[in-house]
């Protein structure tokens, strides 16, 4: 932004703040975010004419304590990368940021950092009609089977003063009869269902269909249709048949 042009910004949002408006109003008037409005506002008359934000020619410039922040922020995205984690939304770094710093964020100021950075992709349009490849005949769903479930994941869920995340696996009985049943898991793999299912049908009955979703810990959306992943080859080996369900179908 040109100096002049913040100099004005900061000179008018003060004038309006004056006036009574609120800080959101303003940076929406201004085409600003509502953190520099919330810094505009609190400047006396010599710091809004006064440009602070790079140093001199040939010196390295200073980081101010937002830059810091952002900086924080997309490091912890990054790392997160690195562990290959499930979870790497602004949620879970606004979590890892205050765990680190002791200092607390907002989620809206988290997104707006990693949008910046290109970290965050934004949702492309739905288009009607995508997943007809998927849907099977109304038939097939409501008549397949005399035994049918369904799982899917639950998590994580975070236990006040635990830094380790809980994971779970639900389980439905869809027919028969309706039973709704959820047991813990370490984490949500491929492995951890296949345990998890194992011992849930030493106790409970074996359905003859399992109506799964696309998570790729399912097995859906391998990499070659001759491909059979191992939760479908466990559950044939059973004389289970996986049933997937169609994208944003839940």
């Amino acid at each position: 932004m040109k100096k002049e042009l913040l100099i004005f910004k900061r000179k008018k949002a003060k004038e309006l703040h004056e006036k009574g408006w609120s800080n959101r109003k303003i940076a929406k008037y201004l085409l600003a975010s509502k953190d520099s409005v919330g810094k505009w506002v609190q400047m006396d008359e010599s710091e809004l004419s006064s440009d602070n934000r790079g140093g001199k020619k040939g010196k390295s410039r200073k980081y101010t304590p937002e830059t810091k922040q952002q900086n924080i922020n997309i490091n912890i995205r990054k790392d997160l990368e690195k562990e290959n984690s499930y979870f790497i939304g602004s949620n879970v770094v606004k979590k890892n940021y205050e765990k680190q710093t002791g200092k607390s964020v907002s989620k809206s100021y988290v997104d707006r950092v990693l949008k910046e950075a290109g970290m965050v992709k934004s949702p492309g349009k739905k288009r009607k009609g995508r997943s007809k490849y998927m849907k099977y005949p109304e038939y097939t769903l409501t008549k397949l089977g005399k035994s049918m479930m369904s799982i899917d994941f639950i998590g994580p869920r975070y236990l006040k003063g635990a830094d380790n995340r809980i994971n779970f696996l639900s389980c439905k009985y869809i027919r028969p009869q309706k039973q709704g049943i959820v047991t813990s898991i370490e984490g949500q793999t491929t492995e951890e269902t296949i345990k998890a299912l194992k011992e849930l049908w030493k106790t409970h009955p074996i359905p003859e269909i399992l109506k799964i979703d696309n998570d790729s810990a399912f097995g859906a959306n391998l990499p070659h249709e001759r491909h059979i992943g191992k939760l479908a080859f466990f559950l044939l080996n059973l004389g289970v048949y996986p049933l997937y369900v169609a994208p944003r179908s839940p």
